[in-house]
């Protein structure tokens, strides 16, 4: 069984299977990369649910996993060496993915190269605006006074 009780966000959220990859995110665009990834390579993993209207994100135990508070967020008990590895940033953890089960990143460097851009276009253009759009489409401040008042005119 993998010792995980290093990283502190196990004190909040305590591993059922802590053989499995630990995944720290919420059913945002964002934070459904990793979890769709993960059913794709077929990884066994346990997910834990980072409350925004609790601010878990902003809790000492979450970002002892990751300093910029935000989802999604992985151990890894079975990191490089046999060692439990942290990560955090979506990419990054898409990429180490890829890299350890050695699917959905081709091994010639040509295409590695052009999946690698992809994933960037998708981290830095595509996907920032979904997160923005989401926000939003769901915020309260979306209503301007004129669209409130546009009957008056």
């Amino acid at each position: 069984m993998s010792d995980l009780s290093a990283f502190p966000v196990t004190r909040r959220w305590p591993a059922e299977h802590p053989d499995r990859l630990q995944l720290y995110s919420l059913p945002t665009p964002n934070g459904v990369k990793v979890s769709i990834m993960l059913e794709e390579i077929g990884l066994p993993y346990e997910v834990h649910l980072v409350d925004f209207d609790k601010d878990d994100q902003k809790t000492p135990e979450f970002l002892a996993l990751n300093p910029n508070g935000k989802i999604p967020a992985i151990i890894d008990p079975n990191g490089p060496g046999g060692k439990p590895l942290g990560l955090f940033e979506s990419g990054a953890i898409l990429q180490y993915l890829a890299d350890k089960t050695g699917k959905l990143l081709p091994a010639d460097a040509a295409r590695r190269r052009q999946t690698i851009q992809w994933l960037h276009f998708q981290m830095g253009g595509v996907g920032p605006m979904f997160g923005q759009l989401g926000f939003f489409i769901n915020s309260p401040a979306r209503r301007s006074p004129i669209s409130d008042h546009s009957s008056a005119m």
